[in-house]
């Protein structure tokens, strides 16, 4: 149940960032990205959590990843009704 919960949010996510214009993937395998975002140039890889809780474990993994990257690494989670997007990481590649 918590799979499909998370997958059908991330699906969510996704249609909400393509309406603001995004170019969107589901990256495979949903680990430890769920999806890459593309903008004006920008990349950006997004974590969704219904919750706000990321484990530590993988809260290590993204941000090595925005480090090697040099990506910004942004999570989705659900709040009052509505997804909010937030910085986790930020890779520094300008």
């Amino acid at each position: 149940m918590a799979y499909r919960r998370g997958k059908d949010f991330e699906n969510y996510v996704k249609k909400i960032l393509r309406r603001e214009g995004y170019f969107v993937v589901r990256a495979a395998g949903s680990k430890p990205v769920d999806l890459v975002a593309v903008k004006d140039g920008k990349v950006f890889f997004v974590e969704c959590k219904v919750n706000n809780y990321v484990p530590p474990e993988d809260r290590e993994k993204l941000r090595r990843i925005a480090e090697e990257t040099k990506l910004d690494v942004l999570i989705a989670t659900h709040e009052d009704g509505r997804v909010v997007l937030r910085r986790l990481f930020n890779g520094g590649g300008g």
